[in-house]
């Protein structure tokens, strides 16, 4: 049950994302975003700890609780440092707000509907790959319906979070590596834009010419 509520929460923030108007509450919308998601698998980690105090218990703790940093700490804060060194931009989606909000309102009724006419005994299995594939369409809508590079980069790293749950049972020996490649991805990303920034004096994308 905490799991659904959390999905759900998470769901609205990013589709709240979608419709930021500045560069800084779109990362404030990544951060809580990462938040949401994380939450539920860093207290069952920390029950898990303190019921059973073992090795392999604080192994999971520091794994989950690495990743939850990264997504909801470090990410974001790379992107402020952007917005620091170039500008806030406050713009709308290109497509218009009204149009965003009915594909959004659309796809979520897709997802719905696919959902409730699974199988009942596939529902529970499938709960989980919906609510991660309708966050993951909304963070492409952010990308794609914006100008502003930073918003973009932000995007990007709401869909990365959206696949989180999807990947709680991957090796752990491979978590190191994708939480320093999202980070490494992020930091390159925004020092690309800050030079563009230089160059172009502005953020949007569409007017990068020469």
């Amino acid at each position: 049950m905490l799991s659904t509520i959390t999905l759900i929460a998470a769901a609205l923030i990013t589709a709240l994302g979608c419709f930021a108007d500045s560069t800084r509450r779109t990362i404030i919308f990544l951060s809580v975003q990462a938040i949401a998601i994380g939450s539920v698998t860093l207290v069952r980690c920390l029950i898990d700890l303190i019921v059973g105090l073992n090795i392999e218990a604080l192994i999971h703790f520091f794994i989950a609780f690495a990743e939850w940093f990264s997504a909801a700490v470090v990410v974001p804060l790379i992107l402020y440092w952007g917005v620091v060194k170039t500008e806030n931009i406050v713009d709308a989606p290109i497509i218009g707000v009204r149009r965003l909000a009915i594909l959004i309102a659309s796809v979520a009724s897709l997802y719905a509907g696919l959902w409730v006419f699974q199988p009942k005994i596939l529902q529970g299995e499938m709960m989980t790959l919906s609510f991660c594939m309708l966050m993951f369409s909304f963070s492409v809508f952010l990308m794609v319906t914006r100008r502003d590079s930073l918003k973009i980069l932000a995007g990007l790293n709401m869909a990365e979070n959206s696949l989180y749950p999807l990947l709680a049972g991957i090796p752990l020996m491979l978590v190191p590596f994708i939480l320093t490649l999202m980070i490494f991805v992020t930091a390159v990303g925004t020092y690309i834009i800050v030079e563009a920034h230089r160059d172009h004096g502005t953020l949007l994308v569409d007017q990068w010419r020469g």
